[in-house]
């Protein structure tokens, strides 16, 4: 579909598109996060959003769904308030409170509570809805199928998620596969080198054929932060080993980069410099493909949440 016609639909789609969002800041049970409540009659349905390796609030997605008729919860799971200051041994408990939350209030539905996460979001949101049977349905936009570890420093290697107390196991990164002398640094080697450690990573990954529920996936084959596209991949491959009984879909798009998501406004670079690793990283794809893409995935986005939501 052209760039014309995609700007054309989302248009279509804004004529009817209730903007009158209440956003309320969360800071119950040790929570840190803002929920965004749509301008219709409640109870309403709940996406829970979680960002990437950077910290803080991931509100764009949140806002956007709670304007479509969706609540929305942003999640921050580190670096604010008195979260975790590092990506880093993050406990899933603190998302079991956060979905105890979202079931207590009289605004939501308690049966129709979803996850939705951007990069290490998104494999953080295969992950939680794997361990979660209250969620019912995931969206993730270049996510992975595989657990990765914590942002930490590279000659100490640390989990990225525990449960129990204990850590959950990791895929690896190969650091000779990667050109650091290249700027804007492209990473997606250092992780391709790494697949071929094949007991690490069936260690890794995550079993998705727990979710209880559909499952929809993101991802740009450019992508030179990871390798989204293969690493979505391997969560679709399991899920159709399991013989998953719901639906599950992996929307591939080629030459855009790790820049897909929520389409509030288009990225007219292709890089960007990590806020807590202060360096420069190369998204991939290009402003054009990227933008189209995350267009695209939007309208589908929002029909798979309302159809497996049922709102």
């Amino acid at each position: 579909m052209s760039t014309a016609c995609l700007v054309d639909s989302l248009q279509s789609m804004s004529a009817v598109i209730d903007w009158n969002v209440k956003p309320i800041a969360v800071r119950d049970d040790g929570l840190v996060g803002t929920l965004f409540l749509p301008g219709t009659p409640p109870p309403h349905p709940i996406v829970i959003t979680l960002g990437g390796s950077s910290p803080g609030i991931f509100t764009p997605p949140a806002a956007l769904l709670a304007s479509n008729g969706i609540a929305a919860l942003a999640l921050a799971y580190f670096g604010v308030g008195q979260l975790p200051r590092a990506l880093k041994q993050i406990p899933l408990e603190y998302f079991g409170t956060a979905i105890q939350w979202c079931s207590r209030r009289e605004e939501l539905r308690p049966n129709a509570i979803a996850v939705a996460g951007g990069s290490r979001g998104g494999e953080l949101a295969l992950l939680l809805a794997a361990t979660f049977p209250e969620i019912v349905a995931v969206v993730g936009w270049s996510a992975s199928g595989l657990l990765y570890g914590g942002i930490d420093k590279p000659d100490r290697p640390v989990a990225a998620w525990t449960i129990g107390g204990s850590d959950l196991p990791f895929a690896g990164f190969d650091l000779t596969a990667v050109n650091w002398n290249e700027r804007p640094l492209r990473m997606t080697s250092g992780f391709i080198a790494a697949l071929s450690d094949e007991k690490t990573v069936r260690a890794a990954e995550i079993p998705v054929e727990r979710i209880n529920g559909p499952v929809l996936l993101m991802s740009g084959t450019d992508d030179q932060v990871w390798p989204s596209s293969i690493l979505s991949e391997i969560a679709i491959r399991r899920l159709r080993d399991h013989n998953h009984p719901y639906r599950y879909e992996h929307l591939s798009y080629d030459g855009a980069g790790h820049g897909i998501g929520p389409p509030l406004g288009r990225l007219n670079t292709t890089h960007f410099v990590h806020p807590v690793l202060g360096q420069g990283f190369e998204f991939g794809g290009t402003p054009d493909l990227n933008w189209q893409a995350s267009l695209s995935s939007w309208q589908h986005i929002v029909a798979f949440l309302k159809a497996s939501l049922e709102t």
